[in-house]
Protein backbone atom coordinates (compact mmCIF):
# COMPACT_ATOMS: atom_id res chain seq x y z
CA UNK A 1 0.00 0.00 0.00
CA UNK A 2 1.26 3.34 -1.07
CA UNK A 3 3.03 5.69 1.85
CA UNK A 4 0.31 7.67 3.94
CA UNK A 5 3.31 10.31 4.52
CA UNK A 6 3.46 11.89 1.04
CA UNK A 7 1.06 13.80 -0.81
CA UNK A 8 -1.78 12.66 -2.59
CA UNK A 9 -2.06 13.03 -6.08
CA UNK A 10 -4.66 11.45 -7.11
CA UNK A 11 -7.78 9.56 -5.59
CA UNK A 12 -10.66 7.24 -5.97
CA UNK A 13 -13.59 6.75 -3.40
CA UNK A 14 -15.82 4.72 -3.78
CA UNK A 15 -15.74 5.37 -7.53
CA UNK A 16 -18.26 2.98 -9.87
CA UNK A 17 -18.70 3.32 -13.88
CA UNK A 18 -21.46 1.84 -15.63
CA UNK A 19 -21.58 1.19 -19.27
CA UNK A 20 -24.98 1.58 -20.20
CA UNK A 21 -27.75 0.26 -17.46
CA UNK A 22 -26.27 -3.11 -16.98
CA UNK A 23 -22.36 -3.37 -17.55
CA UNK A 24 -20.56 -1.83 -15.07
CA UNK A 25 -16.77 -1.32 -15.76
CA UNK A 26 -15.51 0.20 -12.11
CA UNK A 27 -17.34 -1.11 -9.14
CA UNK A 28 -16.61 0.63 -5.84
CA UNK A 29 -12.95 0.97 -6.40
CA UNK A 30 -11.18 3.21 -3.32
CA UNK A 31 -7.34 4.16 -4.42
CA UNK A 32 -4.82 6.61 -3.60
CA UNK A 33 -2.04 7.35 -5.51
CA UNK A 34 1.02 9.42 -4.21
CA UNK A 35 3.57 12.16 -5.08
CA UNK A 36 6.24 10.00 -6.45
CA UNK A 37 5.13 6.94 -6.64
CA UNK A 38 5.45 3.98 -10.09
CA UNK A 39 2.49 2.05 -10.55
CA UNK A 40 1.76 -0.38 -12.35
CA UNK A 41 -2.03 -1.70 -13.74
CA UNK A 42 -2.65 -5.07 -15.19
CA UNK A 43 -5.35 -7.18 -15.06
CA UNK A 44 -7.39 -9.52 -18.06
CA UNK A 45 -9.11 -7.75 -20.69
CA UNK A 46 -12.46 -6.29 -19.74
CA UNK A 47 -10.69 -5.59 -15.87
CA UNK A 48 -11.23 -2.04 -15.96
CA UNK A 49 -8.04 -0.93 -16.62
CA UNK A 50 -8.36 1.69 -19.26
CA UNK A 51 -11.64 2.96 -17.54
CA UNK A 52 -9.60 3.66 -14.53
CA UNK A 53 -7.37 6.09 -16.50
CA UNK A 54 -10.21 7.94 -18.41
CA UNK A 55 -11.30 8.37 -14.98
CA UNK A 56 -8.15 9.61 -14.13
CA UNK A 57 -7.87 12.05 -16.61
CA UNK A 58 -11.18 12.99 -16.64
CA UNK A 59 -12.24 11.37 -20.05
CA UNK A 60 -15.07 9.98 -17.84
CA UNK A 61 -17.04 10.80 -14.54
CA UNK A 62 -17.70 8.27 -11.81
CA UNK A 63 -21.41 7.05 -12.00
CA UNK A 64 -21.51 6.87 -8.41
CA UNK A 65 -18.38 7.60 -6.54
CA UNK A 66 -15.65 11.00 -6.18
CA UNK A 67 -12.37 11.23 -8.07
CA UNK A 68 -9.75 13.53 -6.56
CA UNK A 69 -7.05 15.02 -8.71
CA UNK A 70 -4.56 17.30 -6.87
CA UNK A 71 -7.51 17.56 -3.82
CA UNK A 72 -9.46 18.94 -6.58
CA UNK A 73 -12.83 16.75 -7.21
CA UNK A 74 -13.17 16.38 -10.97
CA UNK A 75 -16.49 17.41 -12.14
CA UNK A 76 -18.00 18.64 -15.56
CA UNK A 77 -17.21 21.75 -14.94
CA UNK A 78 -13.59 21.41 -14.42
CA UNK A 79 -12.68 18.34 -16.13
CA UNK A 80 -11.18 20.32 -18.97
CA UNK A 81 -8.42 21.44 -17.18
CA UNK A 82 -7.19 18.14 -15.65
CA UNK A 83 -4.55 18.10 -18.15
CA UNK A 84 -2.80 20.88 -16.82
CA UNK A 85 -2.09 18.42 -13.70
CA UNK A 86 -2.28 14.87 -15.72
CA UNK A 87 -0.80 13.49 -18.55
CA UNK A 88 -2.30 10.80 -20.48
CA UNK A 89 0.11 8.42 -23.35
CA UNK A 90 -2.89 6.58 -25.48
CA UNK A 91 -1.89 3.25 -26.51
CA UNK A 92 -1.96 4.23 -30.04
CA UNK A 93 0.10 7.36 -30.21
CA UNK A 94 -1.29 8.18 -33.85
CA UNK A 95 -4.14 9.39 -31.40
CA UNK A 96 -2.62 12.30 -29.83
CA UNK A 97 -0.31 13.58 -32.86
CA UNK A 98 -1.54 16.18 -34.81
CA UNK A 99 1.31 18.20 -36.38
CA UNK A 100 3.51 18.40 -39.33
CA UNK A 101 6.43 17.90 -37.39
CA UNK A 102 7.86 16.65 -34.10
CA UNK A 103 8.85 19.97 -32.94
CA UNK A 104 5.16 21.33 -34.35
CA UNK A 105 3.53 18.73 -32.34
CA UNK A 106 6.10 18.89 -29.21
CA UNK A 107 5.01 22.80 -28.90
CA UNK A 108 1.07 22.07 -29.64
CA UNK A 109 0.32 21.58 -25.91
CA UNK A 110 2.29 24.63 -24.46
CA UNK A 111 1.02 27.35 -26.91
CA UNK A 112 -2.35 26.44 -26.40
CA UNK A 113 -1.85 26.80 -22.65
CA UNK A 114 -1.09 30.41 -23.29
CA UNK A 115 2.34 30.54 -22.19
CA UNK A 116 4.43 33.26 -23.44
CA UNK A 117 6.82 32.12 -26.46
CA UNK A 118 9.73 32.47 -24.33
CA UNK A 119 8.37 29.34 -21.70
CA UNK A 120 6.97 27.61 -24.77
CA UNK A 121 10.67 27.88 -26.52
CA UNK A 122 12.22 26.27 -22.66
CA UNK A 123 9.77 23.34 -22.55
CA UNK A 124 10.00 22.26 -26.21
CA UNK A 125 13.51 21.91 -25.52
CA UNK A 126 13.25 20.49 -22.49
CA UNK A 127 10.93 17.56 -23.39
CA UNK A 128 13.09 16.77 -26.73
CA UNK A 129 16.22 16.46 -24.78
CA UNK A 130 14.58 14.20 -21.96
CA UNK A 131 12.88 12.09 -24.89
CA UNK A 132 16.07 12.26 -26.59
CA UNK A 133 14.75 13.57 -29.89
CA UNK A 134 16.92 16.90 -30.06
CA UNK A 135 17.80 15.29 -33.84
CA UNK A 136 14.65 14.39 -35.07
CA UNK A 137 13.08 17.93 -33.77
CA UNK A 138 12.66 19.17 -37.84
CA UNK A 139 11.09 15.97 -39.17
CA UNK A 140 7.78 14.88 -40.56
CA UNK A 141 5.68 13.14 -38.16
CA UNK A 142 5.02 10.49 -41.01
CA UNK A 143 8.53 9.45 -41.34
CA UNK A 144 8.75 8.71 -37.92
CA UNK A 145 8.85 4.91 -36.46
CA UNK A 146 5.84 3.40 -34.37
CA UNK A 147 8.89 3.88 -31.31
CA UNK A 148 9.64 7.35 -32.28
CA UNK A 149 6.06 8.46 -32.69
CA UNK A 150 5.85 7.16 -28.80
CA UNK A 151 8.60 9.27 -27.83
CA UNK A 152 7.16 12.34 -29.80
CA UNK A 153 3.33 11.76 -27.91
CA UNK A 154 5.33 11.46 -24.74
CA UNK A 155 7.27 14.64 -25.37
CA UNK A 156 4.22 16.70 -26.25
CA UNK A 157 2.78 15.75 -22.75
CA UNK A 158 6.12 16.41 -20.58
CA UNK A 159 6.45 19.80 -22.79
CA UNK A 160 3.45 20.88 -20.45
CA UNK A 161 4.89 19.88 -17.49
CA UNK A 162 2.05 17.75 -15.34
CA UNK A 163 3.20 16.07 -12.48
CA UNK A 164 1.46 12.77 -13.08
CA UNK A 165 2.04 10.65 -16.21
CA UNK A 166 -1.10 8.21 -17.09
CA UNK A 167 0.43 5.62 -19.96
CA UNK A 168 -1.95 3.37 -21.43
CA UNK A 169 -0.30 0.20 -22.70
CA UNK A 170 2.97 2.32 -23.85
CA UNK A 171 5.16 -0.89 -25.19
CA UNK A 172 1.77 -1.95 -27.03
CA UNK A 173 3.35 -2.89 -30.79
CA UNK A 174 7.44 -1.99 -30.27
CA UNK A 175 10.29 -3.84 -30.75
CA UNK A 176 11.98 -5.53 -28.12
CA UNK A 177 15.14 -3.09 -28.15
CA UNK A 178 12.45 0.14 -28.62
CA UNK A 179 10.27 -1.21 -25.63
CA UNK A 180 13.62 -1.76 -23.18
CA UNK A 181 14.76 1.73 -23.89
CA UNK A 182 11.01 3.16 -23.25
CA UNK A 183 11.47 1.73 -20.19
CA UNK A 184 14.51 3.01 -19.07
CA UNK A 185 13.10 6.32 -19.97
CA UNK A 186 9.97 5.77 -17.72
CA UNK A 187 12.28 4.78 -14.66
CA UNK A 188 14.11 8.04 -15.50
CA UNK A 189 11.51 10.25 -15.75
CA UNK A 190 9.89 9.04 -12.10
CA UNK A 191 13.61 8.83 -10.13
CA UNK A 192 15.28 11.88 -12.08
CA UNK A 193 12.41 14.28 -12.98
CA UNK A 194 10.31 13.44 -10.18
CA UNK A 195 6.78 12.47 -12.25
CA UNK A 196 4.51 10.23 -10.84
CA UNK A 197 3.92 7.64 -12.95
CA UNK A 198 0.67 5.28 -13.32
CA UNK A 199 0.95 2.78 -16.19
CA UNK A 200 -1.17 0.22 -17.55
CA UNK A 201 0.77 -3.03 -19.16
CA UNK A 202 0.56 -6.27 -19.87
CA UNK A 203 4.10 -6.19 -20.35
CA UNK A 204 4.96 -8.58 -16.76
CA UNK A 205 8.47 -9.00 -17.53
CA UNK A 206 9.63 -5.43 -17.44
CA UNK A 207 7.28 -3.76 -14.70
CA UNK A 208 9.86 -4.46 -11.58
CA UNK A 209 12.17 -2.52 -13.80
CA UNK A 210 10.52 0.72 -13.42
CA UNK A 211 7.21 0.16 -10.76
CA UNK A 212 7.36 -0.40 -6.87
CA UNK A 213 3.77 -1.06 -6.65
CA UNK A 214 1.14 -2.96 -8.16
CA UNK A 215 -2.37 -3.11 -8.36
CA UNK A 216 -4.03 -6.00 -10.19
CA UNK A 217 -8.20 -5.15 -10.91
CA UNK A 218 -10.49 -8.21 -11.73
CA UNK A 219 -13.99 -7.71 -12.92
CA UNK A 220 -13.68 -4.21 -12.03
CA UNK A 221 -12.59 -4.69 -8.54
CA UNK A 222 -8.78 -4.29 -6.67
CA UNK A 223 -7.98 -7.92 -6.71
CA UNK A 224 -4.16 -6.98 -5.55
CA UNK A 225 -2.67 -3.80 -4.42
CA UNK A 226 0.85 -3.95 -3.12
CA UNK A 227 4.58 -4.70 -3.26
CA UNK A 228 5.65 -5.63 -6.77
CA UNK A 229 7.66 -8.42 -5.10
CA UNK A 230 5.22 -9.46 -2.83
CA UNK A 231 2.47 -9.40 -5.96
CA UNK A 232 4.66 -10.92 -8.76
CA UNK A 233 5.60 -13.93 -6.34
CA UNK A 234 2.56 -14.43 -5.25
CA UNK A 235 1.85 -17.34 -8.71
CA UNK A 236 -1.31 -18.53 -6.96
CA UNK A 237 -3.29 -15.25 -6.98
CA UNK A 238 -1.67 -14.10 -10.13
CA UNK A 239 -3.06 -17.43 -11.75
CA UNK A 240 -6.55 -16.70 -10.42
CA UNK A 241 -6.32 -13.35 -11.54
CA UNK A 242 -5.27 -14.92 -15.10
CA UNK A 243 -2.00 -13.04 -14.99
CA UNK A 244 0.93 -14.26 -16.41
CA UNK A 245 3.93 -14.26 -13.89
CA UNK A 246 7.42 -13.00 -15.43
CA UNK A 247 8.65 -16.31 -17.16
CA UNK A 248 12.04 -15.63 -15.01
CA UNK A 249 10.17 -16.21 -11.69
CA UNK A 250 7.73 -18.59 -13.30
CA UNK A 251 10.76 -20.70 -13.91
CA UNK A 252 11.97 -20.27 -10.49
CA UNK A 253 8.90 -20.61 -8.74
CA UNK A 254 8.57 -23.97 -10.84
CA UNK A 255 12.35 -25.14 -10.34
CA UNK A 256 11.66 -24.44 -6.77
CA UNK A 257 9.38 -26.41 -6.06
CA UNK A 258 10.39 -29.93 -8.12
CA UNK A 259 13.48 -29.37 -5.92
CA UNK A 260 11.39 -29.23 -2.60
CA UNK A 261 13.15 -25.55 -1.71
CA UNK A 262 9.62 -23.40 -2.54
CA UNK A 263 10.47 -20.83 0.57
CA UNK A 264 13.54 -19.52 -1.86
CA UNK A 265 13.23 -15.98 -2.91
CA UNK A 266 12.09 -15.72 -6.68
CA UNK A 267 13.39 -13.27 -8.73
CA UNK A 268 11.83 -10.98 -10.87
CA UNK A 269 14.09 -10.16 -13.78
CA UNK A 270 17.32 -11.96 -15.26
CA UNK A 271 19.81 -9.71 -13.81
CA UNK A 272 18.06 -10.90 -10.44
CA UNK A 273 18.60 -14.46 -11.48
CA UNK A 274 21.79 -13.85 -12.37
CA UNK A 275 22.67 -13.88 -8.57
CA UNK A 276 20.72 -16.75 -7.69
CA UNK A 277 22.94 -19.62 -5.94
Amino acid sequence: MPDTEKNEVLKFDKVRINYGSSIKALNNISLSFLEGESVVICGPNGSGKTTLLKAATGLLLPTEGRVFLANEELTKKNRNNAFKKIGFLFQDSEDQLFCPTVREDVEYGPINQGLSPETINKRVEYALHVMGLEDLADRPIHHLSGGQKKRVALAGILAMKPSVLVLDEPTNGLDAQTSYDLIKTLKHLNEDHGFTLIVVTHDMNSISQFAKRIIILKEGTIFKDGNIRDVLTNIEALEEANIEPPIITRYFYLKNKLSQEENKTLPLSIEEAIHEP
